[in-house]
């Protein structure tokens, strides 16, 4: 299987200028999958999502369910898929129900109640963590990195200092 270009954890999907840098970064992603309950059930907000896309490329959104049958392939070639989520918890379910990769970028989580700042704009609850922690003990390398030009952080560091 040949691994996603890129595979991320981001509360606003897709967004401006991140997008932008990350695309131009990546260089040849063809294919945006959203992976969101919420969204995939929302007709609106998956039209708006694939209008933020930049032209040519092709975005689908997928409940966790329709993601893990559809991704699930071991001789897939994801390697122009840009994988986004919203949360740690999707991330292990899809781990869990067979999706394969090895490393996770962390690019936007908000503040919020119950929530500590972990890294510059991203913030995490006690049960983020938790769900951070199941998937590095499933070989994942997780690195909190916002735009490509950070140098980013590994989860091992941050967790340690929280």
């Amino acid at each position: 299987m040949k691994e996603f270009a890129l595979v991320r954890i981001d509360d606003r999907l897709i967004h401006g200028q991140v997008m932008a840098v990350w695309m131009r970064y990546l260089g040849n992603v063809k294919h945006i999958v959203i992976v969101d309950d919420n969204t995939a059930k929302d007709p609106f907000m998956t039209q708006v999502l694939r209008a933020a896309a930049p032209a040519g490329v092709q975005v689908s959104v997928l409940s966790v369910a329709d993601a893990i049958s559809t991704l699930g392939g071991e001789d897939a070639d994801f390697s122009h898929d840009l994988l986004l989520m919203r949360s740690p918890h999707t991330a292990l379910a899809l781990l869990e129900g067979g999706v394969h990769f090895s490393t996770l970028n962390v690019g936007g989580i908000g503040a919020g109640p119950g929530r500590k700042p972990l890294y510059r704009n991203i913030s995490a609850s006690p049960q983020e963590m938790e769900w951070f922690r199941a998937i590095q003990a499933k070989g994942v390398e997780i690195s909190f990195r916002i735009v490509p030009d950070d140098k980013g952080v590994s989860f091992r560091n941050l967790d340690k200092s929280v």
